[in-house]
């Protein structure tokens, strides 16, 4: 079951955000190993506008598990 804390850190004031987010949250969070959950709590963590940044790819983010993350939330938003 995933934590309605988790969904609540997900909610970033910027409605499209929120939505990609909380659709991987919902869809793939559950799947994923301990690693990268801890790299997606990390990914919370960061400025609102640099993981905007990060999602439309307009720069990279600092390290190669959040740009695997980005990837994927990508991914499986595209797939909605």
């Amino acid at each position: 079951m995933i934590s309605p804390s988790l969904l609540w850190r997900c909610r970033r004031g910027i409605r499209e955000m929120d939505l990609l987010l909380e659709h991987f949250v919902r869809d793939h969070y559950e799947g994923l190993p301990d690693d990268q959950k801890a790299a997606f709590a990390e990914l919370l963590d960061q400025p609102d506008l640099d993981l905007l940044a990060w999602i439309m790819g307009r720069t990279a983010p600092p390290s190669t598990d959040m740009a695997r993350l980005i990837a994927q939330i990508r991914e499986a938003n595209q797939a909605r």
